[in-house]
């Protein structure tokens, strides 16, 4: 790895902890006029922006301070009128009229890196954002630590199934324990090095501070006091289908407005939606999608559940785990050298795969997530399934487990503990 290679990686300085998508960043920003960093409040958009190593000028600027905000209001095209390489705009989503005026900029100049922006809601979304920026932007996503830049480990789960599955068979899995302790901690960056018993505070400060700024910038909602209930309904069904009608049901509110909340969570970055994998493989999928609250450690806290509570329910357990793989997964697709789409898969018939991986060629990772120490063979339904049907479009189907040891079960299909998707190095040269 050369010296430019090592800033690009090593330039955030949150924790001292690299964040890898600094260099999709940095890559984005030297062929595209606008770049925008998209993530949930507190996963340290602001710290990478601030860290990143520009190569000419630049100006950081806040819409959190009330002045800028102010002068970003009332003249926006003045604002965005600074004579620099890069104007950075933290916060973006606060004034909405920026994004017509940094078109209107970029069409004069459409120099690459322009303009960095910074967002606690999917931006792209937006549709004074879609309409004025069309061509003109590239969105990285930052969400919280991965455990491996927690560790200081570039991982690379998915790229070594696709390349060299069976080296993934030395890995010997950490004590359940620690993969407890890592559910309930989450990535959030304030709360790595907090004490364990300092993060309840910190966890119910943060949903009501997101609640408060982000949900409401985001849309004028009649009755913001049932989101929190939401959001705690949503962490007790993280993992399993979303069924509108059922949640909008136990809050008293019809299912468009549930709807309507739904999407105000996800553009806010506080649960992501898991679409059924739509496929000819049966006639009978079911086609809902799957919920995951953002991090596990937020979905513990809102739960009530803790590393001694868990360990001896496994039922509460499982959908925890699920949601700390379906995070983790998020994080290393995001910032990977190999892409691939997220899905899940059930039919009517009881077929089912946590989470199936469709490369852009449309070869198929599937992987089962059981909180078990002793998987059984009734565990590999769905993969052999999947195997099955697809033939060579089947790459692999993973089991993964508390155990602490990894075996092949067969042909294409593996044992590992869940330990190893961050103990899956990714060679970077």
């Amino acid at each position: 790895m050369n010296l430019r290679t090592k800033q690009l990686y090593y330039s955030s300085v949150a924790l001292d902890r690299a964040r890898w998508a600094t260099q999709a960043v940095h890559e984005a920003l030297s062929d595209t006029p606008v770049v925008v960093v998209n993530g949930a409040r507190q996963v340290g958009k602001t710290t990478l922006a601030r860290g990143l190593a520009f190569g000419g000028t630049h100006q950081f600027v806040s819409l959190d301070d009330p002045a800028a905000r102010a002068f970003a209001k009332a003249d926006p095209r003045g604002f965005v009128d600074r004579n620099v390489d890069t104007f950075v705009i933290d916060e973006v989503q606060l004034e909405p009229a920026l994004f017509r005026a940094i078109k209107a900029s970029v069409d004069v100049d459409r120099r690459p890196g322009r303009f960095l922006l910074t967002g606690s809601s999917r931006l792209l979304s937006a549709p004074d954002m879609a309409d004025s920026l069309v061509g003109r932007v590239e969105a990285v996503e930052l969400w919280p630590f991965s455990q491996g830049e927690i560790d200081g480990r570039r991982e690379g789960f998915v790229e070594t199934i696709v390349q060299d599955l069976d080296s993934l068979l030395s890995i010997t899995g950490t004590g359940r324990q620690e993969v407890l302790e890592r559910i309930c901690r989450g990535g959030f960056p304030e709360l790595i090095e907090r004490r364990v018993d300092r993060r309840a505070a910190w966890f119910n400060s943060y949903v009501t501070t997101t609640i408060e700024k982000v949900v409401r910038e985001i849309g004028d909602l009649e009755r913001l006091a049932e989101i929190p209930r939401l959001l705690r309904l949503c962490a007790a069904r993280t993992a399993g289908e979303l069924n509108i009608a059922d949640v909008s049901n136990q809050l008293g509110i019809p299912a468009r407005t549930g709807g309507a909340y739904m999407a105000r969570l996800s553009s806010a970055f506080l649960v992501q939606l898991i679409p059924a994998w739509a496929t000819n493989l049966s006639a009978k999928v079911v086609r809902k999608p799957k919920l995951a609250i953002v991090d596990s450690g937020l979905a513990a806290h809102l739960t009530g559940e803790n590393p001694t509570r868990l360990a001896d329910r496994p039922t509460a357990l499982g959908p925890l785990l699920e949601t700390f793989v379906v995070n983790e997964l998020r994080s290393q697709i995001a910032n990977g050298t190999t892409h691939s789409t997220m899905w899940h898969f059930r039919d009517r018939g009881g077929v089912e795969v946590d989470i199936v991986l469709e490369l852009p060629d449309g070869r198929v990772i599937g992987i089962e997530v059981k909180a078990t120490s002793s998987p059984v063979p009734t565990d590999l339904r769905g993969l052999r399934f999947l195997r099955e049907r697809l033939g060579a479009r089947f790459v692999a189907g993973v089991l993964l487990t508390l155990a602490p040891e990894a075996f092949r079960l067969g042909d294409g299909l593996y044992a590992l503990p869940v330990s190893a998707l961050w103990q899956s190095h990714l060679a970077v040269h």
